[in-house]
């Protein structure tokens, strides 16, 4: 179940289920070639999270992926 919360400064914050984010990572997996470089960042993301190396995926560049 997907909670998404908005923050008085405008912050989104988006919980998913493992299940819900390996999803979405198979989703934009499926249509890499054109998927958003939004979307490609998330499945970076998602890698990290779970410890997967691509070596097609680059390091994330998100807040705090620099670890």
């Amino acid at each position: 179940m997907q909670v998404i919360t908005v923050t008085d400064d405008g912050t989104l914050r988006i919980e998913f289920t493992a299940d819900e984010a390996k999803q979405l990572r198979e989703d934009v997996e499926a249509n890499w070639t054109q998927a958003s470089s939004a979307g490609k960042e998330l499945v970076r993301y998602i890698d990290t999270l779970y410890g997967e190396q691509r070596p097609r995926h680059h390091r994330p560049t998100f807040p705090g992926g620099g670890f």
